[in-house]
This record gives C-alpha cells, sequence and structure tokens, in this order.
C-alpha cells in the first residue's frame, strides 16, 4: 500500500467501515484531529502508531507505506528458528533454552510490536514458565525477573486484546491473563476478564463457516465444517465431563461419577455408531476412560475397569499405527485425539509406550496388577515402537 500515512490511514479506515468519529472514539481522540491526518495536516503522535496498526489488523511498516510480504515470511522464519530451539532442547538445559526463547519473542515483539501470532504465542510461552516452572526459573533470573516476566505477559495480553481483530486471539490472551491472575490470587481480576467471555456457543467461527457454505451450496465444504463442529463441541463436553465426574469421585460419590461418564458415552456411542472403537477424548493429558475405570477399580468391579483400559487404549493403538504409517485413521468425524499436538496442530506420538504405561502402571490399577487381563495390556503397550 502506498501513499502519504494520511491517505493509507483513509484507506484502512475505509476497509474496516469506520467513520472518523467511530475510529477516533476507538483511539480516544477527537475526530478533527483524524480528519487532519487524512488530510496530511497533521501526523499521529508517535504513541498512537502502534494502537492504529493494531486496530486495522496490519504491521506498523504498512502506515508508513513501507510494508511488503517478505515481512510475513521474516515473522515465519523467527517463529520457526523458536521451535526448532525448543524441538532441539537437551536434558538438563531446559531453564537456559527457556531463557534464550524467551529473549527470541522479546526481540520479535519489538520488531513487530503488534503482531498478534507473536504476542499470543509469547504469552502462552510466558505463561507456561511462570505457572509450572516458577521455581526453576526463580534460580536463574530470581524473584524480580519473574515479576518483570509477569508484566511482560500482561503487556503483551493487553495489546491483543485491545486491538486484535481476531476474537480467538483476544480470547487466548484473556485466558493467559486469567491464569497469571489466578497464580497470582488475583481473584477479582481473573473473575472479571471470564466475565467478558461469549456464551453463544451458536456463534463459534465453524458454525458460522457451515452456515456460508450451505448458502453457497458448497455441501461438501459445508460437511466438513459440521464434522469438525462436532468433533470440537464433543471434546469440551468431554472435558466437562471429565471435570464433573472428578468432583463427584472426590466426594467418593462414585455412582454419580459413573452415570456423568454413561450420559457421555451415550451421546459418543449416537455420533459414531458405526465406529468399531470410541474416541476416548483427552482431558489433561489422559483418555477420558481413565476417571470411569478409577471408580468401577474403587467400585471393586475390576473386570469392567480392565474392559474400560482395553477399548480406550484399542483406540489409541489403532491411531498411532495410522499415524506411524503417515495416514489418518479414517473414522469420519474424528481428526486427531492423542497426547499432544505439535507446531503444525497435528497428533504426536513421542513415546507412546511410555505414557501409557506410565498411564496404566500408576497407583489408581496397582490392585489390577495380578489380573491376567491387566498383565497382557501392560505387555502389548509395552512393545510399542517407539516413533520419533
Amino acid at each position: 500500500m502506498t501513499g502519504t500515512m494520511g491517505q493509507i490511514i483513509k484507506h484502512l479506515r475505509k476497509d474496516h467501515n469506520l467513520t472518523q468519529e467511530e475510529l477516533a472514539e476507538q483511539l480516544n481522540i477527537s475526530a478533527p484531529a483524524v480528519s487532519k491526518w487524512e488530510n496530511d495536516i497533521s501526523m499521529p503522535d508517535v504513541s498512537q502508531i502502534i494502537p492504529l496498526a493494531n486496530l486495522f489488523g496490519v504491521p506498523t511498516d504498512v502506515l508508513f507505506g513501507i510494508y511488503d510480504t517478505r515481512q510475513d515470511e521474516e515473522i515465519n522464519a523467527r517463529l520457526e528458528d523458536i521451535y526448532r530451539i525448543y524441538d532441539g532442547c537437551k536434558d538438563g538445559e531446559e531453564g537456559s533454552t527457556a531463557l534464550i526463547i524467551l529473549d527470541k519473542y522479546r526481540d520479535a515483539i519489538r520488531v513487530y510490536p503488534n503482531n498478534a501470532v507473536i504476542l499470543t504465542e509469547a504469552i502462552a510461552f510466558g505463561k507456561m514458565l511462570v505457572l509450572f516452572y516458577e521455581s526453576d526459573l526463580k534460580t536463574l533470573i530470581g524473584k524480580e525477573g519473574i515479576d518483570n516476566l509477569v508484566d511482560e505477559i500482561v503487556r503483551w495480553a493487553d495489546i491483543v486484546i485491545k486491538y486484535s481483530a481476531s476474537l480467538d486471539k483476544v480470547l487466548s490472551a484473556k485466558r493467559g491473563l486469567i491464569d497469571i491472575h489466578v497464580h497470582r490470587k488475583n481473584w477479582d481480576a481473573a473473575y472479571g476478564l471470564a466475565e467478558t467471555f461469549p456464551n453463544d456457543i451458536g456463534e463459534t467461527r465453524g458454525i458460522l463457516m457451515a452456515d456460508l457454505k450451505y448458502s453457497a451450496g458448497e455441501t461438501a465444504e459445508q460437511r466438513k465444517y459440521h464434522c469438525s463442529n462436532i468433533e470440537q463441541l464433543s471434546s469440551k463436553l468431554g472435558h466437562e465431563t471429565a471435570m464433573l465426574g472428578s468432583l463427584y469421585m472426590n466426594e467418593n460419590r462414585l455412582e454419580d461419577a459413573l452415570y456423568c461418564y454413561s450420559a457421555f458415552r451415550n451421546i459418543v456411542d449416537a455420533i459414531y455408531t458405526k465406529e468399531k472403537y470410541r474416541p476416548p477424548f483427552i482431558n489433561d493429558y489422559y483418555p477420558l476412560y481413565r476417571f470411569p475405570a478409577e471408580c468401577l477399580v474403587r467400585l471393586g468391579r475390576e473386570e469392567e475397569a480392565i474392559q474400560m483400559l482395553e477399548d480406550g487404549f484399542a483406540f489409541i493403538l489403532a491411531q498411532a499405527e495410522n499415524y506411524n504409517k503417515k495416514r489418518y485413521l479414517d473414522i469420519p468425524l474424528l481428526r486427531d485425539c492423542s497426547f499432544g499436538y505439535g507446531h503444525d496442530g497435528n497428533a504426536e506420538y513421542h513415546d507412546l509406550s511410555g505414557k501409557l504405561t506410565r498411564f496404566l502402571k500408576c497407583d489408581t490399577f496397582m490392585s489390577l496388577e495380578n489380573n491376567p487381563r491387566y498383565i497382557a495390556l501392560v505387555k502389548q503397550i509395552e512393545c510399542i515402537e517407539s516413533t520419533n
């Protein structure tokens, strides 16, 4: 985009269907000030450049008429560099590697201070360090360094929340802030942000896209979006079911916990009626089969518990086998269901045998250790080939 800064601002404002008054209101300035910019009588103050760029969802260089597509390539290259460092981290070097990655994110933000992709990834990485590795981090940068990192995360999130045009990015940033507030026990701030989340699931992007495909007569694409929507909604329902079941288990209301699972299982069976194995859905890196199997063990119904574990692992092993062959499991309405996701969004099955073995040999299921079916299941899992 070429022209004076005023001409560029005018063009972007019209592209976003904003009047001068509406733009001024969002920037907390007067409408005549916007008019002066667009007529090249004056220029925005330097403090208004980033808010303007964020509001329009463009790099700051666009406002100066010097942006080109090579910047997108550079942003992608910076992120790929971060991913390589993360994936190449060696045992014992986690702390120093984390600091290198943080500095990489900071450098990227200094160059592209309003890029929502970089900011949201930096928020997620910084939050992970603060929430899960605070004690290790403290030995490297001290309490003051951690406090400074928290302040950075808050600033990054504020920029995304105030100026990003992507609802997904805004909600992600808000969730990151909520997690930080909870960690710091700032309950009022956490509750206040949580209240701003949308409550109508009918307005999700996937459902909207399905409606658009229907209107355009693109039935095959519409079908794909409906399948995707069902997967996402089922996964969310599975997560909530696991949470509710866990609460009942903590209160030793085991039959109520099992009822939660059976109700959800009925829904899954109705959706995946033609499939041999039902998706287990993942909750906190464990299959959803975990909590009903635990309930059954605690109720003394060991054979039912083992059947539950066999069903769940059969599905995971079937999908892992297809993953090794570099093809997806041919199950309608299903994409990936695993213990983790890579940077490209695809399922990862690294150390699948180790993860499943640790899950199966946890204290919860130790009462099954002499059961022949349990022993056979452990042996089957221990023989899984490693996928790296």
